[in-house]
């Protein structure tokens, strides 16, 4: 069967892909820092907890219900402004995977709904409570990030989606990828080096130097693993997308080489305790990662849609709308942060 027979007409936008494109990358920027230092955090404090829990489990679970909420909400535009330019291709994968996927909802709201208990009766709990709960956590990130991933590849693969004839019921899955695996061990490795960042961050706010020494070998050891789970991912894509990043495509090539500067950056921050450079070389490749990953897709799906082909309408009041409520939502997030941060110091 020809795959191009498989995928629905193009859903018209508003205004030119590159507008959702680059929004959906700065704010999917955003929501991958907060989820990393949630999803990070909370392994951190569970390793800690398997020890009883220490000042710097008990410290940052109190932050982790915060730091979850943000990075629910700031993971709402990305995930929107990818359905406006490439719904043909999302909504097909949601539907292949529509159990799996809409099991997400309660995994989240219960590992939200888990994070408060730890949090607000972390003494009552006691270790093996604390330490369970917080298992029980991380296993439900875990499989929302793995989700995430057959969601995002399984939108890719046309090829794959006559699968729904033999199963019909929403059971259908990207297992037999190559690129799932150490596409979401990546991101999940990454998670742990952010997580650490967070834990200095918060030492460097404390002064204290355990947390900045805790949080710095956490982010050293997991950037130097991420190496090999970036290299596994690299050479695990198909040979047209991998070969964009080895010279074919100017701007893949040169995102590729800002990225490895950058990696080298975090290394040498993370190994010297210099949470400064960390945070800045990370909040860096961040978006780097992001483009290289938007440019992963668009080689995908080049022979299916291309953004010069996407239906254009020219209505510029829903995209002003959006920038508008953006801006003003941002600010009250900042002020809000601003008040929590506040009454914790009194």
């Amino acid at each position: 069967m020809d795959p191009s027979v498989l995928v629905p007409a193009a859903i018209g936008i508003s205004v030119h892909p590159i507008w959702p494109v680059a929004l959906s990358i700065v704010t999917f920027s955003v929501h991958l820092l907060l989820m990393n230092a949630v999803f990070g955090g909370a392994a951190i404090v569970f390793v800690h907890s398997l020890s009883g829990g220490t000042l710097i489990s008990k410290n940052i679970s109190h932050k982790l219900p915060t730091l979850l909420a943000l990075a629910i909400n700031a993971g709402v535009p990305p995930l929107l402004f990818l359905q406006a330019v490439y719904g043909q291709f999302s909504y097909v994968s949601s539907i292949l995977m529509a159990v799996f996927w809409l099991a997400v909802i309660f995994v989240l709201i219960s590992g939200y709904y888990a994070m408060y208990i730890h949090n607000y009766r972390y003494e009552k709990l006691g270790a093996s409570g604390r330490m369970f709960l917080m298992l029980a956590v991380l296993i439900g990130i875990t499989y929302i990030g793995f989700m995430l991933s057959n969601k995002m590849t399984l939108m890719l693969r046309p090829e794959v989606w006559a699968e729904y004839f033999d199963d019909p019921h929403g059971f259908v899955l990207n297992l037999g990828d190559p690129v799932l695996y150490p596409r979401f061990m990546h991101f999940a490795i990454s998670a742990l080096a952010v997580g650490g960042l967070f834990v200095a961050l918060v030492g460097r706010r404390r002064n204290d130097a355990r947390f900045v020494d805790t949080g710095m070998k956490w982010f050293s050891r997991s950037t130097l693993v991420n190496v090999l789970m970036g290299f596994w991912f690299l050479v695990a894509l198909p040979k047209e997308v991998m070969l964009i990043f080895m010279g074919q495509d100017l701007l893949a090539t040169g995102l590729l080489c800002a990225g490895l500067i950058a990696l080298f950056a975090m290394l040498h921050a993370g190994f010297t305790k210099n949470v400064f450079l960390a945070t800045a070389a990370t909040v860096f490749i961040v978006p780097v990662m992001a483009t290289m990953r938007h440019l992963v897709r668009m080689k995908y799906l080049e022979p299916y849609f291309t953004l010069d082909t996407a239906p254009v309408s020219g209505s510029w009041d829903p995209f002003i709308l959006f920038i508008a409520a953006l801006i003003a939502g941002g600010f009250c997030i900042v002020y809000m942060l601003k008040l929590m941060l506040r009454a914790e110091r009194s």
